[in-house]
């Protein structure tokens, strides 16, 4: 059977939206730079090219003095009464030429980054291709792309419109979960493998337990790959909510993600176990030694409680002054707990996933990223709210009735039908 006009232009809006970010991102100009990770993952990619160490090192230096020279110069431009002298290329890599890091070589503190293959692997054939600079702000651009249109395909899988799914995806690549995609780190990378589980577990409760659940456990897979606490965190509250959702409205779709779930942890949790990854007591002595710079501190544990207190302290009151996310969030979860199904438990571990990263390393100047999942119901419960907006149902694309949740109400799966 041929395709109709209007399910052609189901297809088109998704890639409109993409289109128009991508030439925002064109006029953002060289507001992109590298972070000192981004070093790193551009000196691992430059490896899994070929390069010896001491050549992926010089390569992935160029490029990271190269483009802290040019946002110095962007910002010194912008300045009333510039420094006399500001950071150049040439002095950056005369600083680190004969460095074998530019933070520490520790073993330690290595480690971290040589256990997460993920991200510099995916990365290698751009840099490859386009070179440090171009390659990673390409990738960066995809990640971001791939992250907004698996949100437009949960929020289509979940029953929305095409419109509607439009919004998420704008919404998506407009917050930070978009900013934080395009960075040269990994959140992109993780970002997407999160938004895939979601995807997976969401189409598990839906009827499709195949798919569901090969999408879902292949995305956690990559995410272990590019991050594994994270895997292992998010694995273990998709687990929780799966058997908190259960409680109330007993499926065999549910149980089955529950169940999918906290095996996905618990082969995380070996995998760690038997390459003897990193742990957590690892990380900590990383931040409480300035990247091992210092003698490990006897109380890590003690010590992190004692920061969580005062970050927390700090971050709510800079929240309440400015109650932007929180509103938003409280809306967004409100319109995905009233729309029922598994969508709102999800968004709700994801959210939980994010809040644990940060009180694992409750550093301001780190929270923003480590914290950007906490946006994910932000995502997607905005895009529930947009079918009651006035004209919107008069926008001309597909609203084709969709498949009806299994795991719902009859009310609600007449009120998915009607969008």
């Amino acid at each position: 059977m041929s395709r109709t006009p209007t399910s052609r232009r189901t297809w088109l809006l998704p890639l409109l939206v993409c289109g128009v970010y991508v030439l925002l991102q064109l006029a953002a100009g060289p507001s992109w730079t590298l972070f000192p990770d981004s070093y790193r993952y551009a000196r691992a990619a430059e490896q899994y090219l070929g390069a010896s160490r001491s050549e992926a090192h010089h390569t992935a230096l160029e490029a990271f003095c190269t483009s802290r020279s040019t946002a110095a110069a962007e910002s010194k431009a912008l300045d009333p009464l510039p420094e006399p002298a500001a950071a150049d290329a040439a002095s950056c890599l005369k600083r680190w030429a004969d460095a074998p890091d530019i933070t520490t070589d520790d073993a330690r503190y290595q480690s971290v980054f040589s256990s997460r293959p993920g991200y510099p692997l995916l990365a290698a054939p751009f840099v490859g291709l386009f070179g440090v600079l171009t390659g990673m702000r390409v990738l960066g651009l995809l990640m971001a792309l791939a992250g907004s249109l698996v949100v437009a395909g949960i929020l289509r899988s979940a029953g929305l419109s095409p419109p509607a799914a439009a919004v998420g995806q704008t919404v998506f690549l407009i917050c930070p979960l978009g900013w934080w995609s395009t960075q040269a780190l990994g959140e992109g990378l993780v970002t997407v493998c999160v938004l895939g589980a979601v995807w997976g577990g969401l189409l598990m409760t839906r009827g499709r337990p195949l798919s569901g659940s090969l999408l879902f456990t292949g995305a956690l897979a990559a995410c272990t790959v590019t991050r594994y606490s994270t895997a292992l965190v998010l694995a273990a509250l998709i687990a929780a909510a799966a058997l908190l959702t259960w409680c109330f409205r007993r499926s065999r779709g549910v149980l089955l993600l529950g169940a999918t779930a906290a095996a996905c942890a618990a082969a995380i949790a070996l995998v760690m176990k038997l390459l003897a990854l990193p742990s957590s007591e690892v990380t900590l002595q990383d931040t409480f030694t300035r990247h091992f710079r210092s003698p490990e501190v006897p109380d890590p544990w003690a010590r992190l409680v004692d920061l969580d207190l005062h970050f927390w302290r700090h971050w709510l009151s800079e929240q309440t002054a400015m109650p932007f996310f929180l509103v938003l969030t409280a809306l967004a979860l409100w319109m995905l707990l009233r729309y029922g199904g598994v969508l709102g438990p999800l968004a709700c571990a994801v959210a939980l996933v994010g809040a644990v990263q940060v009180a694992a390393h409750p550093l301001v100047q780190e929270a923003d990223r480590l914290g950007v999942l906490m946006w994910v119901p932000v995502t997607l419960g905005i895009a529930l709210l947009t079918p009651s907006l006035p004209g919107f149902r008069s926008l001309p694309f597909d609203r084709t009735v969709q498949v009806p949740d299994p795991t719902m109400e009859p009310h609600h799966a007449d009120t998915t039908a009607s969008r």
